[in-house]
């Protein structure tokens, strides 16, 4: 009893599908193994270890020195010769009290460290957008390869109905033979649609760093439309304070903005403040000397007076730094502008373009129905009935596509607009469902 149902159980655990890969499960794991969202993470720890690093020179410096020495000192004249011990301790202690050439390098640092951050938001984005991205391609491929493969089955049944009609003498040959040309063009484009899946999914598992075994949820036939809610000038405006690759090159041009003033900062002086302790009984070349305790404060000023122009020559040069991240930053906002406007519209249309659709593909159907109808009535040939059923396939996968078009283009514009998070992905997933 007890290993019939130990079959039973492994039977129905075998028989199982496969659970379906949901969106936000591909999500988590790319943001978890990408390497380029590594890579950036990496680089806002370096950032921040720079910044820390420049401001730790405005901070005291503080140096501790030791020497042991055993000496041998011989007399060549009366040839004497003596050997003593000595020993040196110091303790030096160094604050800046005006140096603007390190005060402007730890700003510089502070606004290179804040781009490493907005590089991460930007490339964090990319990686979201890319992975919704790839899993509508997959999904509108796997589409596109069962609509084939049902195109071919209605031609294949239409095919045995005209044979069987041919052999009665119902039907003309040139209806059969165009009929079977026409179902050798489908075999043909479903070899190419299962490579288009194959290359979809692998674009897919490329994102998360192993392959993909189950399937993927489909999006459901109908999704709830989010309204992009704001006018095309307030996407832009919110872009224009929120997208992160602009940020980024803001940061850019303040830190070369403090360059500038550091450069500058080489024709000021500077003055810092020193204290010393030193205990020693070693004399000039290691001699032996009395003990002695030594304290010192000490206010030392540099004031540089020629440096054969490489100053002034410098300050040229990171001006010209400063002028390159300005118009990086115009190159790209310009760019910007373009493409937030395009997903904006491309939203807007998509979504227009999907109502349509939907139409489309209820009037093919009908068409369709109608058109088998009249062949069965010998009113229409089958040709036109398969013309029917291709027209109805392929408004159905432009409505199929527009969704797809529809929700990539959305997470585009949110992402253009800095106002991209995880809670737009869990909306997309709640849009999908698995599959049946």
């Amino acid at each position: 009893m007890r290993k019939s149902l130990f079959t039973a159980v492994c039977a129905a655990l075998i028989s199982m599908p496969a659970q379906a890969v949901s969106l936000l499960e591909l999500y988590n794991e790319t943001i978890d193994a990408d390497p380029r969202l590594l890579r950036s993470a990496a680089q806002v720890n370096v950032g921040e270890a720079q910044s820390e690093q420049a401001f730790g020179a405005l901070l005291p410096q503080v140096s501790m020195q030791g020497t042991l020495t055993d000496t041998k000192r011989d007399v060549i004249d009366s040839g004497s010769s003596d050997s003593f011990k000595g020993e040196k301790y110091s303790l030096v202690v160094q604050q800046p009290l005006f140096d603007k050439s390190k005060w402007e390098n730890n700003e510089r640092y502070d606004y290179l460290a804040q781009q490493r951050v907005e590089q991460f938001n930007e490339t964090k984005a990319l990686v979201a957008v890319d992975v919704v991205t790839r899993y509508m391609e997959t999904l509108a491929a796997q589409d596109n390869l069962q609509l084939i493969r049902a195109e071919r089955e209605a031609t294949a049944k239409q095919l045995a109905q005209l044979r069987s009609r041919y052999e009665r003498q119902l039907a003309v040959v040139t209806d059969v033979l165009e009929v079977e040309a026409r179902l050798d063009g489908i075999d043909a484009d479903e070899i190419a649609a299962r490579n288009k899946v194959s290359i979809a999914r692998e674009a897919l598992s490329e994102l998360v760093g192993h392959p993909i075994e189950g399937e993927l949820e489909r999006l459901q036939d109908q999704i709830d439309y989010v309204e992009n809610g704001m006018s095309l000038e307030q996407w832009i405006a919110d872009g224009l304070k929120n997208n992160p690759t602009l940020a980024s090159l803001q940061q850019e041009i303040e830190a070369a903005r403090a360059s500038v003033r550091q450069a500058r900062a080489g024709h000021l002086p500077t003055l810092s403040m020193q204290l010393s302790a030193q205990k020693s009984d070693i004399g000039f070349e290691n001699s032996s000397a009395p003990r002695t305790e030594t304290y010192v404060a000490a206010l030392n000023f540099s004031m540089p007076l020629y440096s054969g122009g490489s100053t002034s020559a410098r300050v040229d040069e990171m001006h010209g730094q400063l002028v390159v991240s300005q118009q990086t930053y115009e190159e790209e906002k310009r760019k910007f502008l373009k493409e937030i406007r395009e997903a904006y519209l491309n939203t807007e249309a998509s979504w227009a373009r999907t109502r349509a659709a939907h139409k489309a593909v209820l009037s093919a159907r009908k068409s369709h129905e109608a058109m088998q109808r009249g062949f069965e009535y010998g009113t229409v040939t089958v040709v036109d009935v398969l013309d029917a059923l291709r027209e109805q396939y392929r408004f159905t996968r432009d409505f199929k596509q527009s969704q797809y078009d529809f929700v990539i283009y959305r997470m585009q514009l949110l992402q253009k607009s800095g106002s991209l998070t995880e809670a737009d992905i869990r909306m997309v997933n709640q849009w999908l469902e698995a599959q049946g």
